[in-house]
């Protein structure tokens, strides 16, 4: 179980040839080190070019924001370019923070109070809708008592028709008791006064 793997040596090694005419001359070392001294020195005046423009940069973007949270005009800086979108008499959009404040409190406020507002109403329909719902019961009810009255009314009518007379009045028993309730006073006042002779 114990076997050791021994690989064999492979036949080609593994060698960098030296030959003495790969060794660079001294002219061409010094040409390729002031080649690169120039490349160096010219990247550090890039840089150095580069480095200025960013401070003018960073000294106009100072100015405009001082001018912004000022809300007055910069100082005497020269501009490369005009500001997009900012004319000399414009001023800050929310130039003082008290104002600012006093038109959300009242924004806030009327929210308050249209919630409020929306709130009443829900509840004023809500009882609205319960009243008619009451209402459309109670006269359910009414209509149901009324018709149970003039049933019974029916029966008692017929009931002393038969005892009285043979035929009774068609207009007195087919009126319900409210209806003869409230033509009672005009009857009586007429009986009283007499009817109208013509």
């Amino acid at each position: 179980m114990n076997s050791i793997n021994t690989v064999p040596p492979s036949p080609s090694a593994l060698k960098l040839p030296r030959a003495s005419s790969a060794l660079p001359s001294q002219e061409k070392l010094v040409g390729s080190l002031a080649g690169e001294q120039r490349r160096l020195e010219e990247n550090h005046d890039a840089l150095r070019v580069r480095e200025e423009n960013l401070r003018e940069y960073e000294a106009r973007l100072r100015v405009l924001q001082d001018e912004i949270e000022g809300g007055r005009p910069a100082s005497s800086v020269t501009r490369r370019t005009a500001t997009p979108f900012l004319r000399p008499s414009s001023k800050a959009p929310f130039e003082s923070d008290a104002a600012l404040q006093v038109a959300w409190e009242k924004l806030h406020r009327a929210r308050e109070l249209l919630e409020a507002e929306q709130a009443d109403l829900r509840a004023e329909r809500n009882t609205t809708d319960e009243k008619e719902n009451d209402l459309a019961l109670r006269e359910k009810t009414v209509a149901e008592r009324e018709a149970h009255v003039a049933a019974r009314e029916r029966t008692v009518a017929e009931a002393e028709a038969g005892a009285e007379s043979p035929q009774p009045i068609a207009a007195e028993h087919t009126l319900s008791a409210i209806t003869r309730l409230t033509r009672g006073p005009f009857d009586m006042a007429r009986s009283v006064f007499g009817q109208k002779k013509q």
